[in-house]
């Protein structure tokens, strides 16, 4: 039996290609977290941050084995991710992704059109990442239990693509902002592509903005408000000015980032800068290991 997850990611996908995801043991169904379409080359799914491919009846394979995408079944999934008007999804097409009406987004990428030097869209689209958006809701328990007997501190979340960051930003979310652990917090989601507030239960005390680029999204829910926690995903050296300016008012920040390791960021200038600022005082590892593992530690204790 599907989850509300996946059901929702099945609707977009052509018949021939979800009849085989379906035939998939319940247990690898439930542990998808994305489905690469590509236009003529293997569909490729990822389970517990590894790659995988499967046969017409579901059965997992090598690469050379797996069931294609035809050119016609990528087309047909665009025509449902963008209710037939690729036209009306322009803007976000050319920021590389088309959103879901029930949260969540779908990534895009082929052949772009440049304008002025920047890319202002895709004269064809070649593949598509549909992202499975899962309520995990004890996944950041560590992180909170930490919090219940240290305090709550400016926290960078580290992984690697694909290994669960939005996951676990999204618990911790529901975790303070409903006082699972702790007493409830004010929580503020700066929620640029629409991942984030996706799937959360609406029992919390969360506010968010979505669709907004995530230095204007910090600054207005900083200003308008006054939350005690501010959580955002992917930040990026272009944000780190408004996270600088947000922190001086008082507001932790809870913020996810590309990487294996936070030694990494000391060598992309501002990230860098904001590391060695102090903000984020507490640093999560996440990896995987026969599981998924959590490592928390003094962010200084690991640069």
């Amino acid at each position: 039996m599907l989850n509300s997850a996946t059901e929702i990611i099945f609707k977009y996908l052509p018949m021939r290609i979800s009849k085989a995801i379906n035939g998939l043991p319940p247990r690898c169904i439930e542990s998808l977290t994305e489905i690469r379409l590509r236009a003529n080359m293997p569909l490729s799914l990822t389970a517990e941050g590894k790659n995988m491919f499967i046969t017409q009846n579901g059965s997992a394979c090598r690469i050379n084995r797996g069931i294609c995408t035809t050119k016609e079944e990528l087309a047909e999934c665009l025509r449902r991710l963008t209710q037939g008007s690729l036209y009306s999804y322009e803007e976000y097409i050319a920021q590389g992704y088309i959103p879901l009406a029930e949260g969540g987004r779908a990534g895009v990428c082929g052949t772009a059109v440049l304008k002025n030097g920047n890319i202002a869209g895709f004269a064809d689209i070649s593949s598509v990442n549909l992202r499975l958006h899962r309520f995990l809701p004890d996944i950041a328990l560590p992180l909170a239990e930490h919090y219940q007997k240290h305090g709550v501190a400016g926290t960078l979340v580290c992984a690697p693509p694909g290994l669960g960051k939005t996951s676990f930003l999204r618990s911790i979310a529901y975790l303070l902002s409903v006082g699972r652990v702790i007493e409830p917090l004010r929580i503020a989601l700066a929620d640029e592509r629409q991942e984030l507030a996706a799937a959360l239960p609406k029992n919390g005390i969360i506010d968010y903005v979505a669709n907004a680029p995530k230095a204007d999204a910090i600054t207005l829910l900083t200003r308008t408000m006054a939350p005690q926690i501010i959580i955002c995903d992917e930040i990026s050296p272009n944000e780190c000015l408004s996270v600088l300016e947000s922190q001086n008012t008082g507001v932790t920040f809870i913020a996810s980032a590309h990487c294996t390791h936070p030694k990494q960021l000391l060598k992309r200038g501002r990230m860098g800068l904001m590391l060695e600022s102090g903000i984020f005082p507490l640093c999560v590892i996440l990896g995987y290991n026969q599981g998924y593992t959590c490592q928390i530690a003094p962010t200084r204790s690991l640069l």
